[in-house]
């Protein structure tokens, strides 16, 4: 046996939205406030994620004995050197250089003498 459509219900909830009054504004700002977090939620989201990454990479020192990256601390977890030296040198870094002003040196040995 099938249910009969409920249709005063429908009627009655169709007339408190569709009429100019407290229940219809209050369910377009609600629906209005639900579409922005979907819109802007996710924008926000990755944005504060690129400014961790920025951050977390600018803190981050790669030893120069071993190559462990490490962040915050004074001496390589692995090797036991110290990273002040390296936080300096990585900060202090020349800017780049045009390819035409750059020098390569080049040392030239004949291949058969090592052997």
């Amino acid at each position: 046996m099938q249910r009969p459509v409920p249709w005063l219900w429908i009627v009655g909830l169709a007339v408190l939205l569709l009429a100019p009054g407290f229940t219809a504004r209050l369910f377009v700002d609600v629906l209005e406030g639900v579409t922005l977090l979907l819109v802007f939620g996710p924008l926000v989201l990755a944005a504060a994620g690129f400014l961790a990454w920025q951050w977390f990479k600018r803190r981050l020192v790669t030893c120069p004995a071993c190559g462990t990256p490490s962040v915050g601390a004074a001496v390589c977890p692995a090797c036991g050197t110290s990273l002040r030296d390296a936080a300096n040198a990585q900060n202090k870094a020349p800017a780049d250089q045009p390819a035409s002003t750059a020098v390569i040196d080049v040392e030239v040995c004949d291949v058969s003498d090592q052997s």
